[in-house]
Formats: structure tokens, sequence, C-alpha cells
């Protein structure tokens, strides 16, 4: 009687998502959905870095000890993202641009959203995505105005009601920084 070998799977590659809060995770989990369904090796690590840390300097050093952990465990991410908040900027520009080079010296992309992730939501939705509301209240009130079901943070099923792939891809046409990651996960060719 011979053993039968199991089958081969490919390695998935790790992509570190550190995300503001509890929103912004749910829209990486969300993501993760898409890059599941078209059968990409990629595993997102998403981790919720708005308990505990303020501004985006906070939130860089968390994610790097984070990455660190992880690294001593011999868990490496193929490559990290941070998604944060483009109106924190303002706050502390020094803070700010520390938090720039930190992220940098580390290998973190920096994806911002400008002025807020409710911003960026919006540009998903049709014909929304020229749509640059200037602060993040405003950013919530059209959001609301355009998707009246949006509760803040809104779980992965219910961004799903609403996000599916084609409305990433529109997002990411209007958001550079969003399509960097998209890229990164293979949903966008380089």
């Amino acid at each position: 009687m011979t053993r039968r070998r199991p089958a081969h799977r490919p390695l998935k590659r790790q992509i570190y998502v550190g995300c503001e809060g509890a929103s912004e995770a749910s829209y990486a989990a969300l993501l993760q959905d898409f890059v599941t369904e078209a059968a990409l090796p990629f595993y997102l690590k998403i981790e919720d870095l708005g308990r505990g840390a303020g501004d985006p300097l906070a939130r860089v050093e968390t994610a790097v000890r984070r990455i660190g952990q992880q690294t001593k465990k011999r868990i490496a991410p193929d490559a990290c993202f941070l998604l944060l908040d483009a109106d924190q900027l303002a706050l502390d520009p020094l803070r700010a641009e520390r938090a720039r080079r930190m992220a940098a010296d580390n290998n973190i992309t920096l994806v911002w959203q400008d002025p807020c992730f409710e911003a960026v939501l919006l540009r998903h939705l049709p014909n929304r995505a020229a749509l640059r509301p200037h602060d993040s209240k405003r950013a919530e009130d059209v959001l609301v105005r355009n998707w009246p079901d949006y509760r803040k943070p809104m779980p992965r099923a219910g961004l799903a009601q609403r996000i599916d792939i084609e409305a990433v891809m529109r997002a990411a046409a209007a958001e550079p920084d969003l399509a960097k990651l998209l890229r990164a996960l293979g949903l966008i060719a380089v």
C-alpha cells in the first residue's frame, strides 16, 4: 500500500494591514474576501491600531512594534501597509513627518485616506469618485446621504452589500495610495 502525498498548496504571501480603526479593519477584511475569490496567493494580517494609539506617529510606532513581534516569530510579512486618515496630518506636522520617516525606514507603505475613511468609501459609490469633502464631518454627512444605511463602524457584511470589486477599482482610480495596496494584493495588474 502506497501513501498518498498531500496535494501541493502554494504558500500564501502575508500582507500586513494596520488600520486606524474598526471601519478600516472591516474594509481590509472585505479586500481579503476579494483576494480569496480571485484565488490570489495572499493573506492579509489585519490589525486594528485604533485602541491606545492616537495620531499617525503613534499608530506607525505601534505597527512597527507588532511587525517586529511577528518577525521574531519568523512570520515576517512580505509587505506592510497602514490605512490612516489624512486629516490627522495637520494636527502636528512635526509628528506627521516623523511618522512618514519611520514608516519609510521600516518599509511600511502609508495609505492616506483624504481626509478620512468615509471620504474614501464615498469614492467607491457610482458617480461619486470625484467627490472631495473638505473635512471628516462633511465626508460622513455626504456618505450617509448617498448611503442611508451606513453606520460607523460598518462591519464587513454591511460593506459587502454596497461595495463589490468594481467599486473598489473605481475608488482605486481616484485614490493612488489605495491602488498601491491593491497592486500588492494582485487585484490590480502591476
